[in-house]
């Protein structure tokens, strides 16, 4: 797949539908925002393509690398002189990978004038940059977009109720960053860093929802390592429990050995109040109790 650098100048017409902010909003909430962009300069471009989105410098505003998006097919109301992309990740204005880092840090990438194409030996060191600019993920198992390339990634349907970023984070606010399962803690494991690790799990499962239903973060989720999270699905269609995970690990042959205070595993603790108060609401809302 092609991949270009595409200017925006925040001083032209046609102002992002709804304003910036919003767009941003929409993106990093998992979405894409579509938007047809103008061609200053270069030939139209196919439908694949990847976008680079570079802000112009406005008003004393730092140039810099400011999103990543896709070409998608023209519409009928499109014209010549622009393009239609779908963004699927968008920076605050203010915090755009500053064009200083972009020179010194991407060999031979072209100086923009509309649409350039990037050297596909520029493209490693470019996708380096914008994946440690944007730092951690929620689910680091999930590559934000434009850290690899098209080819290398395949598409998965996934359990949005499991992927929402908000009601990860009030699950962990309530719960603590620490499994469910196994006690696992990533910062206390590993160091600081590695919070986003941690992953949240849906104690009704979706077979059991009905539409409409609202998800509430604090009674239908609890943290689970990675490890243990998986382990809860290898049972369909209803998982695992955290408590059936448990009894797992204390069934598993290295059992003793974990008591013993090896280290292979991070040894198991109590469930606390507040999640075994959050077994017992989802065994009401399945009408177990």
């Amino acid at each position: 797949m092609a991949s270009v650098l595409l200017e925006w100048n925040p001083d032209l017409p046609d102002p992002w539908p709804g304003g910036y902010g919003p767009a941003v909003a929409a993106v990093n909430d998992g979405g894409t925002f579509r938007r047809s962009m103008p061609l200053m300069a270069g030939r139209p471009l196919l439908a694949g393509t990847e976008v680079w989105l570079l802000l112009c410098g406005s008003q004393g505003m730092q140039r810099g690398l400011v999103g990543h998006g896709v070409v998608v097919p023209p519409g009928p109301d499109d014209t010549a002189d622009a393009v239609t992309v779908d963004f699927d990740r968008l920076l605050p204005l203010g915090e755009q990978v500053p064009a200083s880092l972009l020179e010194e840090d991407v060999p031979n990438l072209p100086r923009v004038g509309g649409a350039v194409p990037v050297p596909s030996a520029s493209l490693p060191a470019l996708r380096r940059l914008w994946s440690g600019f944007l730092g951690a993920e929620p689910d680091p198992l999930s590559p934000p977009p434009g850290t690899l390339a098209a080819e290398a990634l395949g598409l998965q349907r996934t359990n949005s109720y499991e992927h929402d970023a908000e009601a990860r984070r009030l699950c962990l606010a309530f719960h603590g960053n620490c499994c469910a399962a196994c006690g696992l803690v990533p910062s206390q494991r590993y160091g600081p860093g590695t919070e986003a690790l941690m992953q949240v799990h849906h104690l009704v499962p979706g077979t059991d929802l009905p539409g409409g239903y609202a998800l509430d973060p604090v009674s239908d989720l609890v943290p689970l390592c990675p490890t243990c999270h998986a382990v809860a699905h290898t049972r369909v269609p209803v998982p695992y429990t955290p408590a059936e995970v448990r009894g797992l690990l204390s069934a598993a042959p290295d059992a003793a050995a974990r008591a013993a205070g090896g280290d292979a595993v991070v040894v198991g603790s109590l469930v606390s109040p507040e999640q075994q108060q959050a077994l017992e609401d989802a065994a009401r809302l399945r009408g177990l109790r």
